[in-house]
């Protein structure tokens, strides 16, 4: 039976490779400014998407916007509590 034979060393490979930052969820260490945008992400059935976007567009406004003003609105019968 043969002994195995070692392999030569290969002192030719160069410099190991660079760390880059990771843009991940965890790294969330500001909070955004009252003014900027941020998702709110929630499903709702076709037909009340349809009515909202139908409402908004008759009465050139985004649906955000009609859900804000809509959201004010109820805030007021309901109480702010």
């Amino acid at each position: 039976m043969a002994a195995p034979t070692k392999k030569p060393k290969n002192n030719r490979l160069g410099s190991a490779p660079q760390a880059t930052p990771l843009n991940t969820v965890g790294n969330n260490t500001s909070k955004p400014s009252n003014s900027e945008l941020v998702p709110l992400n929630f499903k709702v059935d076709a037909e009340f998407k349809r009515d909202i976007k139908s409402f908004a567009a008759s009465h050139d406004m985004s649906m955000v916007d009609v859900i804000k003003m809509a959201f004010e609105e109820y805030k007021k019968t309901k109480g702010s509590n």
